[in-house]
């Protein structure tokens, strides 16, 4: 009996064993059931918007059609040819796939071999700017303006660099055997892996940034301190939480979370950039090397073990040329302020680029289709063509050969007298197009980059106590203290700045550190400054070696204001003797300084002339003879009449960041301002302004819009000229031609004289006019006037009116030394080169 039971009960477990072991199985399915249901719920319901976006994107493809980006021209006013003054390139791109990549050293030293050629060598041993970008780094002491300036220093401040190449010893130099070896090794190093393994996320991050990201504590988030760089190797990421991770990152580097979300991703890495913008007879190296390289491998495997040749792995096959469209800008520097250029980006940067764009760049094409699970491609109704629409081209004004003669002219006078910087312009004064319209410094479209060159300065401990320090707010660019550098980085000078900024300062500081948000400058005169750049050594500082940096893009001709000063006085003279207020012959008797409300009006020169008449009033440049005339026209008839003359208001030029001066209301005008304004101070303009009312004196009174486009010339041929546009009769012709033989005198007679060419009767008129600095009071000193020259020829029916500006002259003063030559000089080509007979008896 006791058997029976044994059994029983053996039996009676193992049905129990059984049940459990079912229960836990069907427990397994209804889990893995539940998983595979909340996957569902996730892909289709909670995730399924984006699953769909990228089905479709997947399934419903296109390829995108490249539009070609119109040209621009410039256009000869003498035989009316055009002229290419930018137009597009193609430049291989050579890049390696590390994916298929399956000998990593071979392919680097066969590349650096091919690319590091022996011109590129000689190039990159002198610093050249043929240097490709990725090679300066195994080169860098030949680039490196600082080293080279602490090599030969000799102590003098503002030294230039010494003339002349340094030896490659002396710097330390690779000779090519080693350049192309250890260019090889970088190349090695980065096609040898397989997967991409750095993401930057946040570059120039504040102190807050990198605290909150270096506090998540995420495995494979890095926080660089030192470089303000939080960055991410994908790899290390714990690819499941992306999610959460990116939206912990979106807050503390406050971005989007679905951006940090793509690039926190894992996945291979398939392009690697070795160089970029090859010749073309460098890329066809490049082809013959794979070709030759293709063939020996072929050789090999038939000789070896009978592979079959399509299964040849070559070295080469992982190396691919891609090519790149590229702005070129075939004469350098030649109209490149009107031009303007395409950045790395191909993002249009100032002038006619950026003002035209829209045009110019035409409209891309695309070729939709729609693909089958495989990724072939299906035949549809719904696969469409649109073919892309070139870019319109632009044919300007500019005249090639005139604008490099007065650029070259330009330059060589800024240069000369130490200016800042200077404009030149030369207009067709009947149909208000622009000849040429020059900046200087000048810079390459093409090298754009060029104006952040610098170079060494030392400063000795004296000049260092003055060196003078200004700090922004990165969010709203407003300045936050000016003071001296002393006053900003020790505690002892903090306490001489007020308790409102240093407040201001210890909020910053809690965020960035603030020598990053900091300008430096140094002053040469009262207020004549220049910024400067600390270096590791305290005694050597960097200058901008063009002086104004990336203050050389500006086109100053539209976009700086001045008070234009003396070459004001002929429109002033104009007015009167339209209004019938003045004749030339009428006399003023100038014998001293003429007291208006509680200012002392005096001459520039200091002298006074006595007995003089209206047309030597303009020779000799006379400002209480000028004060005398704008009281007689008083505010409201002299205000009109400037405004109608254009002062005030924007040409509609078609250049974009026109400025329009400043003229303020007759209502605002007090008897000194009037005063004043009669000899050009008091008032603002750009040169432009003033050389489009120079243009009326000349033209028979006739105020012209100034143009700088000749014609469009659209994707299917047709062409839309631009036709010269009347203003307003500003001052009747009888005047024009009254004023104009005062001009003539003052040119042949007065201080314009020097700007005259020999056997040419020419209008002109000289300026000097004073800058305004803080507090409304004009600076004093070195470097302190602008430097002015306006004048027309020939005289009978003017072919061109040119004016000339230089800025802030340090070694000269006037507009008859500084200006007056360069407008001699360019008035001399011009005559030369439209085939103008002199004229003077």
């Amino acid at each position: 009996m006791s058997a029976r039971l044994s059994l029983r009960s053996t039996e009676t477990q193992k049905k129990r064993s059984l049940l459990r072991r079912m229960l836990i199985v069907h427990g397994v399915f209804v889990v893995a059931l539940l998983l595979i249901v909340s996957r569902l719920l996730e892909l289709q319901v909670l995730r399924g918007g984006e699953y769909r976006e990228i089905a479709q994107a997947q399934h419903y493809g296109g390829v995108k059609l490249p539009a070609k980006r119109g040209e621009i021209y410039a256009f000869n006013s003498k035989t009316g040819e055009q002229n290419i003054l930018a137009t597009n390139t193609t430049l291989d791109l050579l890049y390696v796939d590390p994916l298929i990549t399956t000998n990593p050293t071979r392919v680097a030293e066969t590349l650096s071999d091919l690319l590091l050629t022996e011109e590129f060598h000689a190039a990159c041993t002198n610093g050249k700017d043929t240097c490709p970008r990725e090679l300066i780094p195994f080169y860098a002491p030949a680039f490196d303006a600082l080293t080279q300036y602490t090599l030969l220093h000799t102590g003098a401040l503002l030294e230039p660099l010494p003339t002349g190449e340094l030896p490659r010893t002396l710097l330390k130099l690779p000779d090519i055997v080693e350049a192309r070896r250890l260019y090889a090794r970088d190349i090695e190093q980065r096609i040898s892996g397989k997967r991409i393994t750095f993401v930057p996320l946040k570059y120039g991050a504040t102190k807050v940034q990198l605290a909150a990201v270096a506090s998540l504590q995420i495995p494979g988030l890095v926080v660089s301190t030192d470089d303000k760089l939080i960055w991410a190797n994908p790899e290390e990421i714990q690819q499941m939480r992306i999610p959460s991770i990116s939206r912990a990152l979106s807050v503390a580097l406050e971005t989007d979370s679905k951006r940090i979300a793509d690039l926190l991703r894992s996945r291979p890495l398939r392009y690697v950039a070795v160089m970029r913008r090859l010749p073309p007879s460098l890329s066809l190296l490049v082809k013959e090397a794979q070709i030759a390289n293709y063939k020996k491998a072929v050789e090999e495997a038939r000789e070896g073990q009978g592979q079959r040749v399509g299964e040849v792995d070559y070295n080469l096959r992982s190396v691919a040329l891609l090519p790149e469209h590229w702005r070129y800008y075939p004469d350098a520097t030649v109209g490149s302020h009107v031009v303007g250029f395409l950045n790395a980006t191909q993002e249009p940067q100032y002038g006619v680029e950026r003002t035209f764009n829209a045009q110019l760049r035409g409209q891309e094409g695309l070729i939709s289709t729609v693909s089958d699970p495989h990724g072939g491609q299906i035949l549809t109704p719904e696969q469409t063509i649109i073919t892309p629409r070139d870019g319109d081209t632009l044919v300007l004004t500019i005249d090639r050969a005139v604008q490099r003669e007065v650029e070259q002219r330009l330059q060589a006078a800024v240069d000369q007298y130490r200016a800042d910087s200077g404009q030149a312009i030369v207009m067709d004064p009947f149909t208000g197009r622009i000849i040429a319209m020059a900046n200087a410094p000048l810079f390459d479209g093409n090298d754009y980059a060029s104006v952040y060159e610098k170079e060494p300065m030392t400063l000795s401990t004296e000049h260092l106590q003055t060196v003078v320090v200004e700090v922004y707010h990165p969010e709203t660019n407003e300045r936050v203290v000016k003071a001296y550098m002393k006053d900003v980085f020790t505690e002892e000078g903090r306490t001489l700045l007020t308790e409102k900024t240093r407040k201001a300062m210890e909020n910053l500081e809690k965020l960035y550190d603030l020598r990053d948000l900091t300008r430096y400058y140094f002053y040469v005169g009262q207020n004549l400054r220049m910024e400067i750049f600390p270096t590791e050594r305290p005694d050597i500082w960097l200058k901008f070696k063009n002086t104004i940096g990336v203050g050389a893009y500006l086109n100053r001709t539209i976009q700086e204001i001045y008070e234009p000063g003396s070459v004001l006085k002929p429109i002033t003279m104009a007015i009167a003797l339209d209004q019938g207020e003045v004749q030339p012959g009428d006399i003023y008797d100038d014998t001293g300084p003429v007291e208006v409300d509680e200012y002392k009006i005096d001459n520039n020169d200091k002298k006074h002339y006595g007995r003089v008449t209206m047309t030597a009033c303009l020779e000799y440049s006379i400002n209480t003879c000028m004060t005398s005339i704008g009281f007689k026209l008083g505010q409201k008839l002299f205000y009109r009449t400037l405004e109608r003359f254009g002062f005030g208001k924007i040409t509609s030029i078609e250049l974009e960041d026109e400025l329009p001066g400043e003229l303020r209301s007759w209502r605002e005008w007090s008897r000194s301002l009037l005063a004043t304004t009669a000899f050009g101070q008091g008032l603002s303009s750009t040169p432009l302004q003033v050389i489009t009312a120079w243009a009326a004196l000349a033209n028979g009174g006739k105020l012209m819009r100034p143009s700088i486009i000749d014609s469009v010339i659209h994707a299917d041929g047709s062409v839309e000229k631009t036709e010269p546009r009347f203003v307003d009769q500003v001052i009747q012709p009888k005047t024009s031609e009254t004023i104009t033989a005062m001009l003539v005198s003052s040119a042949t007679k007065g201080f314009a004289k020097t700007g005259k060419v020999k056997g040419y009767r020419i209008a002109g008129k000289t300026g000097t006019s004073q800058i305004a600095g803080p507090g409304g009071k004009y600076e004093t000193g070195t470097g302190s006037t602008f430097a002015t020259y306006a004048g027309y020829a020939p005289i009978g029916h003017p072919r061109f009116v040119v004016l000339v500006k230089i800025d802030r002259p340090k070694n000269v003063t006037h507009g008859a030394t500084a200006a007056a030559p360069v407008f001699r000089e360019i008035a001399e080509f011009l005559f030369k080169y439209y085939g103008i007979e002199p004229d003077e008896k």
